[in-house]
């Protein structure tokens, strides 16, 4: 996570950014990078991530919120 000035900065710019970034195509790039030689991602992961961060852009926020404060 970046730095942000406030708590309501954070709040409106994590979603965007997090859609943005969590995609399946960064995850198999990411995932293409650290693979050893001559292997490749299987696509049953990348499908599975899809899966997994679908739709869950505001969550990351009301999740750290409730990880880092009272």
């Amino acid at each position: 996570m970046g730095k942000y000035a406030s708590w309501a900065e954070l709040e409106r710019n994590v979603p965007i950014s997090y859609k943005e970034g969590a995609t399946a195509e960064a995850f198999r790039g990411g995932m293409t990078g650290i693979a050893p030689s001559g292997m490749k991602v299987k696509e049953g992961r990348v499908s599975n991530y899809r899966r997994a961060v679908e739709g869950k852009a505001d969550l990351v926020v009301e999740r750290y919120k409730r990880a880092m404060f009272e």
